[in-house]
């Protein structure tokens, strides 16, 4: 199987990471050494490789590029104070095409300076640096060059990587499985549940929606009765980007979801997504 490079990066990503290859603390910040960036300073990094591009992104503060081989990649900025000036930079490359779960944690089993995650269309693969503690220039741009070198590799041996593995159907959750949250809503302990996580319709009505997690002894009675089926299953709160305002499960619709691609975070963001389904900023998945 072959991937190919994205020539459009809807893959753009709010990621956070730990701290990688940082000035040693007490150390002085020489002249070399650079503690924010700028877009300025991200299209002067890639002219200075000689790559070709430099294009804005249409979301954040960073810009795509491309090298002398034709690989496509992007430098984005994070932590950007007032939407400028950036405490960290990612150096990210996307390929899109059919691979496995086992492909890409060999990624990241074999390459510690790159992070590969997976969805069903495509593989991102990513370098941050964080810099407020101090990075050289040329640091940055061993980074960069590091980054490309990987991701050609891994494209070069993209047509040996396993096949994907068929996702198993999905199993009806145990009692014991679902949050039922109280039952503070306006008609709890009625004999009708509420909550339009167990409505097929559930979009359509605010009142539903407001009604998430509040309408627990008749829902969950119900549904031990056999008499409900739970259409909207939110998950955990154990993601990368939890209490964040902002919904990560790529499995949603709407102007309340965040530009997130990955399939990562799916299920994994229930406080945000739920707070944002109440608020009707999303829909379920379709």
């Amino acid at each position: 199987m072959k991937l190919a490079t994205l020539s459009a990066f809807a893959l753009v990503l709010p990621l956070t990471a730990q701290a990688q290859d940082t000035l040693h603390s007490g150390a002085t910040p020489g002249p070399d050494v650079v503690t924010s960036i700028t877009l300025e300073d991200m299209r002067a990094l890639v002219e200075n490789e000689g790559h070709a591009g430099g294009t804005n992104l249409s979301n954040g503060v960073g810009i795509t590029a491309t090298d002398l081989n034709g690989l496509t990649y992007i430098v984005s900025g994070k932590a950007c104070q007032d939407n400028a000036t950036c405490l960290g930079v990612e150096f990210m490359v996307a390929f899109n095409g059919d691979y496995s779960d086992e492909f890409a944690n060999s990624i990241n089993q074999r390459w510690s300076a790159i992070k590969a995650t997976r969805s069903d269309t495509a593989l991102l693969l990513s370098r941050y640096l964080i810099l407020d503690g101090g990075q050289t220039k040329e640091n940055l741009a061993v980074n960069l060059r590091n980054t490309i070198a990987i991701a050609k590799q891994i494209q070069a041996e993209s047509t040996s990587a396993p096949d994907p593995v068929a996702a198993p159907e999905p199993e009806a959750l145990a009692v014991s499985d679902i949050a039922w949250g109280d039952d503070s809503g306006d008609y709890a302990n009625d004999g009708a549940c509420d909550d339009a996580r167990f409505e097929a319709d559930g979009d359509d009505w605010t009142y539903q929606r407001s009604h998430v997690l509040r309408d627990s002894t008749d829902c969950r009675t119900l549904y031990e009765q056999g008499t409900l089926t739970l259409f909207l299953d939110f998950g955990s709160n154990n993601g990368d980007y939890v209490d964040d305002n902002t919904c990560d499960d790529n499995r949603f619709t709407g102007e309340g979801r965040s530009i997130l691609q990955t399939d990562s975070q799916v299920k994994r963001d229930a406080a945000d997504c739920i707070a944002a389904y109440q608020a009707g900023t999303i829909n379920r998945p379709t």
